[in-house]
């Protein structure tokens, strides 16, 4: 990973924070937001508070992967070296939509 991916990844992780600031502001109290349970979909709706700090959580720890395996032996295998970007970048995505579907579907079920 050079610098310009690690540059673009911490970017990736502060816009993911960003959008949990953005959902928290955004959504009333009580709200629920899916959390993305793999290829199923969403299907998980949980209190705003722990789906958009678990978001980031998420994302930062695939990072750390990235960067570890970037920085030691584990480098050499070029399978991790595109699998975790790809996750980080899944992860990001995920995030954005379910932040949005929280929001779309906010007060509806009051």
């Amino acid at each position: 990973m050079r610098i310009d991916a690690v540059v673009i990844g911490v970017a990736v992780l502060l816009s993911m924070v960003g959008i949990s600031v953005y959902g928290w502001v955004k959504l009333p109290p009580g709200a629920r937001v899916p959390l993305h349970r793999g290829p199923g979909g969403y299907g998980n709706w949980q209190p705003k508070a722990l789906a958009l700090i678990t978001y980031p959580v998420g994302g930062a720890v695939v990072f750390a992967i990235a960067l570890t395996a970037t920085f030691s032996a584990i480098s050499r295998k070029p399978a991790l070296g595109l699998i975790a970007p790809l996750a980080f970048l899944a992860i990001f995505f995920a995030q954005y939509f379910a932040v949005m579907a929280a929001i779309r579907n906010a007060g509806r079920n009051d």
